[in-house]
């Protein structure tokens, strides 16, 4: 209950990001948990993921709502991230936590520089 504050802003800088960017789920949820949260980098990737599946079903509909959307665009690279996904999933139990660190810092420093330049 004393972290129930920390989580909830956890969350709603994670929204406010999601709705903005279509983004800020695993990029702040995952090191925010662990930082501030103490959680195990395995359980905060699975549980930023079951986050994000629920911040992007809200941002979708007002997404949709407001004419922001490609359905063509949607359904293949919908059927690849499920693929993806799978995969990722499996993956997680398997890569140490370390190379898991490396991997997703890795992922966020690259994203960031082709953001900026």
């Amino acid at each position: 209950m004393k972290q129930l504050p920390k989580q909830m802003i956890i969350g709603l800088t994670a929204g406010v990001l999601n709705g903005l960017f279509g983004a800020g789920g695993g990029s702040v949820l995952v090191p925010a948990m662990e930082l501030f949260l103490d959680i195990d980098e395995k359980k905060s990737h699975a549980t930023a993921i079951a986050v994000i599946f629920l911040l992007s079903l809200v941002s979708s509909f007002f997404y949709l709502r407001q004419g922001f959307f490609n359905l063509s665009l949607w359904i293949p690279v919908t059927i690849g991230g499920m693929a993806g996904g799978f995969v990722g999933a499996k993956l997680l139990s398997k890569i140490p936590k370390s190379m898991l660190k490396m991997i997703f810092g890795s992922v966020i420093i690259i994203t960031a520089l082709k953001l900026i330049f």
